[in-house]
């Protein structure tokens, strides 16, 4: 699905969607339609038998433009996000990966604060990429060098997938910058995949192991 006039921000929003048609239907009524109305083309493969990770990988390879925005189906970008994206990699022409901001709304619809999350080893400061092997403090829809990307390629876990991801991206020499109000709006379900299943412990030390980080 590819907008009328160019966008304001190489990119195309990649959408990967498995199993029941229900992920189809969210897709098109959030994640597409809020793709569209930032002028941003879309790719959406939805694969009945297959898996998350495998969609998206395949939706990846069907990227031309320079940046990549993996974005759920059950989410959207908010207003302005190409345009500060764009104004963000103006002013970082090095960064491989544009970290934006992140609205959780909440089941009663509550916004949450849009915010880049800080606490790690008990202390209070701005995340950076060396945070990374200790945890996630990246949304899955950070805009990312298709290239970049292309080469760490999604990896299937049972959740926590977009840890994984940006792991990877560190490793592979990712270089991280902000961008200043580009803000992605996740929609927290109790029934979400990130919410249910094993401890979340055991995925967080199955990944951890998977790229080679000590497991606490």
């Amino acid at each position: 699905m590819t907008p009328a006039a160019p966008p304001p921000f190489d990119a195309t929003v990649v959408i990967g969607t498995y199993g029941g048609d229900g992920w189809i239907h969210l897709a098109k009524e959030r994640a597409v339609p809020s793709a569209l109305a930032l002028n941003l083309p879309v790719v959406h493969v939805h694969l009945p038998d297959g898996t998350l990770a495998e969609a998206r990988n395949q939706a990846l390879d069907q990227v031309t433009t320079k940046w990549a925005i993996h974005l759920d189906a059950d989410d959207e970008l908010e207003g302005g996000f190409a345009v500060y994206a764009a104004q963000a990699a103006a002013a970082h022409p090095d960064a491989t990966v544009l970290v934006p901001q992140v609205r959780y709304i909440h089941p009663d619809g509550a916004p949450g604060v849009a915010h880049w999350p800080k606490v790690y080893n008990h202390t209070d400061h701005d995340c950076v990429g060396d945070c990374l092997p200790y945890g996630n403090w990246i949304v899955v829809g950070a805009p990312v060098r298709t290239s970049l990307m292309a080469k760490v390629r999604w990896q299937e876990f049972e959740r926590y997938e977009d840890w994984s991801a940006w792991l990877g991206c560190y490793q592979a020499g990712a270089v991280f910058a902000r961008a200043e109000n580009a803000i992605y709006r996740a929609h927290v379900r109790a029934e979400s995949r990130n919410q249910r299943g094993r401890p979340g412990i055991e995925v967080h030390r199955a990944i951890a192991r998977h790229h080679g980080v000590p497991v606490p």
